[in-house]
């Protein structure tokens, strides 16, 4: 028995990175989670601070990048301006990037709060850029360009950053647009996180490559499900995100769809 246990703790023996951790120095958290790819503000300091105190490690072990599964991430900014990241991957921790053994039921604890702050739906998602946009159709998905966006983002800080980014016509992106070739007459729109609103919707025939100046028509949408025109059409979709947790504003995504019947020009 008693060699058992020293061959768990390994040569170094059994530590806790975070024993004397403080909620009070932590100056801000959050969590990505991967998949979804989606990063959470971390609110409850105290309860992150309780769970990373738990954490166990043994000895070092960087074969974790050898392992299939969700990661979740945990980003500290202290006090101190200092930066500290904690990947809950059972059966390893990874602090700072380098990777540990850890026991298992404190870093299962670190994954089951991160997938139930995300679960919940009430955790501030940050969005420090636009959300990306996959299109499907037909049981074909592509992923759609992003275009202009006006955006804001807050700083760990407190302070608010505004960003406005230009972009290409759609019907000057003819190189960056993979086509979605589909016989259905709708498409669906995945957002990495959903929008407050659509603005709009909007097409150009293909006819009209490089001709940026055409006027676009209408496209008629319920929700995220758009209604596809007959023929092979290049998309734009806006959509607004509220800023109500700091992180929000606007952005257009393009995209280029290819009904039945017909091919991609070019």
């Amino acid at each position: 028995m008693l060699l058992g246990i020293l061959l768990l703790l390994g040569e170094g023996g059994a530590k806790r990175p975070f024993k004397g951790l403080d909620p009070q120095d932590i100056r801000f958290a959050s969590v990505t989670l991967t998949p979804p790819d989606i990063t959470l503000e971390v609110t409850d300091h105290q309860k992150l601070a309780e769970l990373l105190r738990d954490t166990v490690i043994y000895d070092r072990d960087d074969s974790y990048t050898q392992y299939a599964g969700q990661g979740v991430l945990f980003t500290l900014v202290m006090d101190d301006g200092r930066e500290r990241t904690v990947l809950a991957y059972s059966p390893f921790l990874v602090i700072d990037g380098i990777g540990y053994r850890t026991a298992h039921d404190p870093c299962n604890a670190l994954n089951t709060y991160g997938n139930q702050l995300l679960d919940s739906g009430s955790a501030p998602v940050i969005l420090e850029q636009p959300p990306t946009l996959s299109v499907v159709s037909d049981s074909t998905c592509v992923e759609a360009l992003r275009g202009g966006y006006s955006w804001q983002k807050k700083n760990h800080d407190g302070t608010d950053d505004f960003i406005i980014a230009d972009s290409l016509h759609p019907l000057d992106c003819k190189e960056m647009l993979t086509p979605l070739k589909t016989a259905e007459q709708t498409a669906l729109l995945r957002f990495q996180v959903e929008p407050d609103e659509i603005l709009s919707v909007r097409c150009w025939s293909d006819r009209y490559w490089s001709q940026p100046e055409t006027d676009s028509e209408e496209v008629s949408f319920n929700g995220t499900e758009i209604t596809l025109k007959s023929g092979a059409f290049v998309y734009e979709v806006q959509a607004r995100w509220k800023p109500e947790h700091g992180y929000g504003g606007t952005a257009s995504y393009a995209f280029y769809i290819c009904g039945a019947g017909t091919e991609a020009e070019g």
